[in-house]
């Protein structure tokens, strides 16, 4: 992160707590787009590029003026998920075998752990929401850690998010400890020695600006998803305005941070290129060594 950070950090202009309100195409004048933000200043640039998260978008369309009547109905087809995330360390990884050596890469060690419709915790998941996690401990060395990381979905998210928000410290281990204990007490070799040790929960679901979720994904019965995404990623280049993120990355990059990293490369390289066409084998290397890098 220090590497990927460094030049916009060196050479871009951050601006820290402060929310964009609008962004408006100009017709003539010395810039094109007009950008409003939360304290009430407007700057103009040559161009802009939204890379805020689709859930945002959903929420926020009016924001952008004009929008396109393609990008708007891309925007509100393609679905957005309420995954998070929490992570508990252990004293230890109690849940290998132990004829295993810790210490020593085995393709032996439990790498993922499915909960389909878990019955055993009526007062705390009555709905019985599914669960899954992945074993740090399956990582090779030096990365190997003693944790589990969960997965959470859907209304299981927003149920976990709802209930932890404003919650700190003792308290919020405590409700969390409360939630997952009947599902990593029943792996193999669990003793209340092991009682985890901390927990991280994300809330993804609780914040506006990450657009209440997590990262886009296609349900069923989606019409047009494909042309949708490319309508995305391909902007309003006439008025200036682009967007990127994970949502407009190549398709097998959707839902990742790779992907959203990749989609921001592209579109500087389409805005640069278009601007300055006889630097464009100057760019395309200098983006090589950036995803090298990376």
């Amino acid at each position: 992160m220090a590497l990927i950070s460094a030049i916009p950090l060196a050479r871009a202009d951050i601006q820290f707590n402060t929310t964009m309100t609008s962004i408006e195409a100009l017709s003539g004048g010395e810039h094109s787009v007009g950008l409003t933000t939360s304290d009430g200043k407007q700057q103009y640039f040559d161009g802009v590029v939204i890379t805020a998260p689709l859930g945002w978008l959903k929420q926020n369309k009016e924001c952008v003026r004009p929008l396109h009547p393609r990008i708007s109905s891309a925007i509100d087809s393609i679905s957005f998920g309420r995954l998070e995330k929490v992570l508990i360390e252990f004293p230890n990884a109690f849940w290998e075998s132990v004829g295993i050596d810790a210490n020593i890469d085995s393709n032996d060690n439990i790498s993922f752990i499915h909960w389909l419709s878990p019955s055993y915790s009526t007062q705390s998941n009555p709905q019985r929401w599914r669960l899954e996690c992945v074993s740090f401990h399956a990582f090779p060395q030096p990365y190997r850690r003693d944790i589990l990381l969960f997965y959470t979905f859907g209304d299981c998210s927003s149920h976990i998010t709802a209930s932890i928000q404003g919650l700190h410290g003792e308290t919020r281990h405590e409700w969390l400890q409360q939630f997952f204990e009947p599902y990593y007490s029943r792996l193999p070799g669990y003793t209340t020695a092991c009682a985890p040790l901390r927990f991280l929960a994300t809330e993804w679901c609780n914040d506006d600006l990450a657009g209440n979720g997590s990262y886009s994904n296609f349900q069923v019965n989606m019409k047009d998803a494909a042309h949708d995404v490319e309508a995305l990623r391909h902007g309003m280049p006439d008025q200036h305005i682009y967007f990127a993120g994970e949502h407009t990355a190549p398709f097998d990059g959707l839902g990742t941070v790779a992907g959203a990293y990749t989609s921001g490369e592209k579109v500087a390289r389409r805005i640069v290129e278009g601007r300055q066409p006889a630097n464009a084998s100057t760019l395309s290397s200098m983006f090589a060594d950036s995803a090298r890098a990376f």
